[in-house]
């Protein structure tokens, strides 16, 4: 302790800073130095706290002076609303689970609080059925927040009958990036689309029915666009700074949506693509990928993530995108010999990652012939195992038994390495490992 005290402040700070909360509580007990600088801001800073632990959130609401995250489910709200109201502690990020009218008052008395106290940087509100007359005071009250810049709502309510939100003070434009969860297009939607319509960059849209495209399509800055395949898609092909489009198709469908195909085919100059579909319909994945593959987007893309697109259509495919640096698969199985031969200096001649799931023992795969010769063909690959994957202790493949990279694959980020022909240099990833 006396080697403790001897430091200076500021790296006292930082020393605290890497405690977890309860222990730095305790340190406030010892002298009147630790007391003071266990209070400083930087200590806080980054810490996230949830509602379970209902004794260290009071203490750091009524003690802390902010706090980076804090969430909160229905049995805690209460409790939580009650220590807020005297707070004068800073959260940054807000996540709040409602599960009932009671539930609602107090997120909306949470919330109320802590925009007061300024900071508020983020909320998330996991939203379950409810009348929406019971859900229009949070939602005004989180529609009013100033300065805010990312909010995540999933709502299974019904909120096509949402009352008015206007409020005599309407927020300035702040969002930038907006995740919503819901059965269609409501009230609160529309009025978030078109308050921070200026501002907003990331834009995720569950919605089961058709997309606003209206207030879509006056979204200036908007660079990211995720959604399921709906013809409503090729409203949108005019939007000028988009880059990244991800589709998630969660309902059934035999075949593609001819609005997403023609967004496909004449939309902005795509940078980034998402497929995550389902593995039955290989059909709409690789009409989705052919299109793709025919667009002006082709030259220009980048990263290319794939789930539920065959092997086939992909390595057909590889050659008409010369500027994809990151592909993602997502297979049944592993990819044939074929596939692997696809990837090459003439088809992919920019691509620096590929990430694929390893199936059986990982540890086997990487020793696979096909997989070493990808690696020994392409000097500036990096192969990434998604997953994460992890090696059984019981494991009977040849390349466990024999202990070759076991125990070497356990430590040093192990499985999680960027694997590849040569050692790492300028440009490589930090985990840069070379394999061969």
């Amino acid at each position: 302790m006396t080697d403790l005290l001897a430091m200076p402040d500021d790296a006292l700070v930082r020393v605290l800073a890497l405690l977890p909360p309860r222990e730095v509580f305790r340190l406030r007990l010892v002298c009147r130095r630790l007391r003071d600088l266990s209070l400083h801001p930087d200590v806080w800073r980054s810490v996230s706290l949830r509602g379970g632990d209902q004794g260290l959130l009071q203490a750091a609401l009524r003690l802390a002076p902010c706090l980076r995250k804090v969430s909160l489910r229905s049995p805690h709200l209460q409790a939580a609303a009650c220590t807020v109201c005297n707070s004068k502690c800073v959260v940054t990020d807000l996540k709040l689970s409602v599960q009932n009218e009671t539930d609602a008052a107090w997120a909306t008395a949470i919330v109320q609080r802590l925009s007061t106290l300024g900071g508020l940087r983020e909320i998330t509100l996991l939203l379950n059925p409810a009348a929406p007359d019971a859900l229009h005071p949070l939602l005004r009250m989180v529609y009013c927040v100033q300065d805010l810049r990312v909010l995540r709502i999933r709502i299974n309510s019904d909120m096509s009958e949402l009352p008015p939100l206007l409020s005599d003070l309407e927020p300035r434009p702040s969002l930038t990036t907006l995740h919503y969860e819901g059965a269609a297009s409501d009230p609160f939607l529309c009025f978030l689309l078109r308050t921070h319509a200026a501002t907003l960059e990331d834009v995720d849209l569950y919605l089961k029915d058709g997309l606003p495209t209206s207030l879509l399509k006056s979204l200036p800055r908007l660079r990211s666009l995720t959604c399921f395949p709906t013809d409503d898609l090729s409203q949108l092909k005019s939007l000028p700074n988009l880059e990244t489009l991800g589709l998630l198709d969660l309902e059934v469908q035999d075949a593609p949506c001819p609005g997403t195909v023609d967004f496909l085919l004449q939309g902005p100059r795509l940078r980034h693509v998402e497929f995550h579909l389902k593995p039955n319909r290989p059909i709409v994945g690789a009409a989705l990928l052919e299109a793709l593959a025919q667009s002006p987007s082709a030259p220009v893309l980048e990263r290319l993530s794939l789930k539920g697109v065959g092997e086939w259509p992909v390595a057909a495919a590889l050659h008409r995108f010369p500027s994809l640096q990151a592909l993602a698969l997502v297979l049944d199985a592993m990819p044939s010999d074929d596939f692997f031969r696809a990837v090459s200096p003439a088809s992919t001649p920019r691509l620096a990652t590929l990430q694929l799931v390893p199936h059986g023992c990982p540890h086997a795969w990487l020793h696979d012939p096909a997989v070493q010769d990808v690696l020994a063909r392409n000097a500036g690959l990096h192969l990434r195992l998604s997953g994460p994957p992890t090696l059984e202790d019981d494991c009977a493949c040849r390349w466990c038994l024999w202990r070759c990279h076991r125990d070497e694959l356990r430590t040093h980020a192990g499985l999680q390495s960027a694997f590849s022909a040569h050692t790492r240099r300028p440009g490589c990833p930090r985990d840069c490992r070379r394999w061969l």
